[in-house]
């Protein structure tokens, strides 16, 4: 019964898997910087930043998958961003690693100076490679022609869209993910099970507000994404608090996500039920002076789990060049943290 409940369990991670074409959507974005999911951040923020994250999951599990971020983002011109971002994610003999380059055009829709009403267009490209060792699925019981018993490698190009908009306390994301039709021939060798099309649109909603005068800020978001050729849907419910202090600030969160999409599972043997993957994330972090330090731990909320150890996050970051293109004040006149940091 273990052994069957333990494939199911797979199962839904493999399915999980095949929507993580690129860069996998986690929830670093609400502890690190809006450009690792929407190209149309590059730049947005008064100060350039460089973002490094590490995420594990299930410390008890071998070859259990991790990810790790190295971006770079930041303004270059008045009205144009740019950044740079590299990530390496692994999953058992699964493995992905990735760069991109992005351009983001900043349109301002005011002529009042520091209040903010702007729509900002992004793009990114990417290279991407994809790795599955086979070298230790071979077994010498069964002959699977689809077992190469090799390392089997892909690289392909794609790109991703974004536009953004920002009025002061209130943002807008939509991102187009996967832009491209790619055909994996080297993984669809004994089979075209894989789409060529596995675009993913994600768009996120927020409005940040001041309570009081204290530094107290509270920001609701909502994060939706959705891709069609697996029918995967997902969504976000955010909750984040900033505190203002001394001049640095500290901020932490509650992250809840739920798959719409269920996937079979059976804890008696007998019956199959569908289980929708769930999970709540707590997160922490502080600004100090230039620096960023954060932490996210991800719990999954579902009856059937590969472990109850959980995923765990750091993020480390520094932020440089402020108000190159600000003019002598330095900050816009809103509840807009990931604007004015």
């Amino acid at each position: 019964m273990k052994a069957k409940i333990t494939l199911l369990a797979l199962f839904g991670i493999f399915q999980t898997l095949l929507s993580q074409e690129g860069l996998p959507t986690y929830q670093d974005y609400l502890t690190s910087s809006w450009y690792l999911i929407h190209p149309s951040m590059a730049g947005a923020a008064e100060s350039n930043q460089i973002r490094l994250t590490g995420r594990s999951q299930w410390f008890d599990v071998q070859d259990a998958p991790t990810l790790a971020t190295a971006s770079i983002n930041g303004r270059i011109r008045n009205n144009i961003g740019a950044g740079i971002l590299a990530f390496s994610d692994t999953n058992g003999n699964f493995s992905q690693n990735g760069f991109y380059a992005t351009f983001s055009y900043h349109l301002n829709l005011t002529s009042r100076q520091l209040s903010l009403n702007r729509i900002i267009f992004g793009v990114s490209g990417a290279v991407i490679q994809q790795k599955i060792d086979e070298r230790d699925l071979i077994n010498p019981r069964f002959n699977d022609p689809a077992i190469t018993g090799n390392v089997l490698a892909d690289n392909y190009f794609d790109t991703d869209f974004g536009v953004s908009y920002l009025n002061n306390d209130f943002f807008l994301h939509f991102t187009v993910k996967n832009a491209l039709s790619i055909s994996k021939l080297r993984f669809n060798s004994f089979s075209n099970t894989e789409p060529e099309t596995q675009r993913r649109f994600i768009s996120t909603i927020g409005y940040t507000l001041g309570v009081g005068d204290n530094g107290l800020s509270f920001e609701p978001s909502f994060l939706y994404l959705t891709t069609p050729s697996i029918n995967e849907q997902l969504m976000d419910v955010n909750a984040k608090i900033y505190k203002s202090f001394n001049g640095n600030k500290f901020w932490g969160g509650l992250s809840y996500r739920v798959n719409f999409e269920g996937t079979p599972i059976t804890t008696d043997n007998q019956t199959v039920e569908e289980q929708r993957f769930q999970s709540i994330s707590p997160f922490v972090g502080m600004n100090y002076k230039d620096f960023v330090f954060a932490y996210t731990y991800t719990n999954q909320l579902n009856e059937v789990t590969i472990s109850n150890a959980g995923f765990h996050q750091i993020t480390l970051g520094y932020n440089f060049g402020g108000n190159k293109y600000r003019g002598a004040e330095k900050r816009w006149h809103c509840n807009c943290p990931a604007i004015n940091d």
